[in-house]
């Protein structure tokens, strides 16, 4: 059976009247920045796990290193007092009366049907958004619990004014346990949505077209000059940000320092201010040869490496709980509107198979269009 989730969590608003739910006229503003900000919300709400210090635990879902104890991870919270989290109030609101409908319909021999953890649900939301804009099929699994309190979670996770890669790598490779490659996968989803200045300091998409699935963040990253600019904005203080950079004048698109960090070393005795594009003399930031470089060029030549490498730590890390999960579907695929979204029409259907997909085909992929009609369409 899966866990039940907790109800009462102080820090998730459950009034959603705030908000007009008309793409264009909600707070989030246009279509791409609520797909980017639906992927930001399972990412920030799992990016933060811990594992319990046991020798004995063998959930193959919790993976990092970390002699911590066990909090956070998936578990439908998300600290709203911290500043990186600023936002994700908005996501967490839209999603609320989908959560408070999205159930398992009872099997055979249960009594009562189960309810979707909140976490179960924001991370459907994220794969139904990534799926409709192109990106990779997404496997899917149920049995996240919500926690009550989240308070100070977020404190471990690297800021976007990182100046070091080690940052990173301490926080997702050594906290985590992901790979190098599986960490600038999962970054490649800055492609898209953009940052918002009143949420973060920093305002700007990170590529011009930011509302499908492709590897123009790493392309862009190294074959268009972008140009360090620094600024104070309150209340967040300094800023660094990296302007795509065309015809002697900054574009609207950005990187952040983290982002930079991933390809150039930027710091460390470097004085420069330019990445990307032709390298100049005095300008140009070197390329950096530390273990995340050279996955940012693999990807920006590969996209369908990224993508399925994407895939793969997208699960691992909305897996980020000591809760065992589960599939609801034959394939662990994200549900579909039909069957043959997930098999192929010329393979037979099993009489098990059917069995299973009757409810819960019907529910999740139905979950899944209503999400994708409502908010996208």
């Amino acid at each position: 059976r899966l866990n039940r989730p907790t109800s009462g969590n102080k820090s998730i608003v459950n009034n959603s009247s705030d908000y007009d739910y008309v793409i264009g006229s909600g707070p989030w503003g246009e279509r791409a920045d609520l797909m980017g900000l639906l992927v930001r919300l399972p990412f920030h709400d799992a990016a933060k796990f811990h594992r319990r210090n046991d020798t004995n635990n063998t959930n193959t879902n919790a993976t990092t290193s970390s002699s911590s104890l066990a909090i956070g991870g998936a578990d439908g919270c998300v600290d709203l007092d911290s500043a990186e989290n600023n936002g994700l109030k908005e996501a967490i609101d839209l999603l609320e009366p989908i959560r408070q409908k999205a159930f398992i319909p009872a099997g055979e021999g249960e009594d009562e049907a189960i309810l979707l953890s909140r976490a179960d649900v924001w991370a459907l939301a994220g794969n139904v958004m990534i799926e409709s804009v192109g990106g990779p099929r997404l496997a899917y699994k149920v049995g996240r619990v919500d926690v009550t309190d989240c308070a100070g979670q977020w404190e471990r996770h690297v800021s976007a004014e990182s100046i070091s890669s080690m940052d990173v790598e301490h926080a997702f490779v050594e906290e985590l346990g992901f790979t190098h490659r599986e960490v600038v996968a999962l970054i490649g989803a800055h492609v898209l949505g953009k940052a918002s200045k009143v949420h973060s300091g920093y305002d700007g998409a990170w590529v011009q077209r930011n509302d499908r699935f492709t590897n123009d963040y790493y392309v862009d990253m190294l074959h268009v000059p972008w140009q360090r600019d620094t600024e104070t904005v309150e209340p967040f203080g300094e800023r660094t940000t990296w302007h795509r950079f065309e015809g002697m004048r900054n574009m609207p698109e950005i990187m952040l320092q983290a982002d930079v960090d991933l390809a150039f070393q930027t710091t460390g005795g470097w004085f420069c201010s330019r990445i990307g594009g032709e390298f100049i003399k005095g300008l140009s930031c070197p390329n950096a040869t530390h273990g995340f470089a050279e996955h940012v060029h693999e990807f920006a030549a590969d996209e369908e490496e990224w993508r399925e490498e994407f895939a793969v730590a997208w699960e691992k890390l909305t897996g980020m709980t000591e809760s065992e999960l589960e599939c609801v579907m034959p394939d662990c695929w994200t549900p579909e509107e039909s069957w043959s979204a997930s098999q192929s029409s010329d393979e037979p259907r099993s009489s098990d198979a059917a069995a299973a997909m009757d409810g819960t085909t019907r529910f999740y992929g139905g979950l899944s269009l209503f999400m994708l009609a409502w908010h996208i369409l």
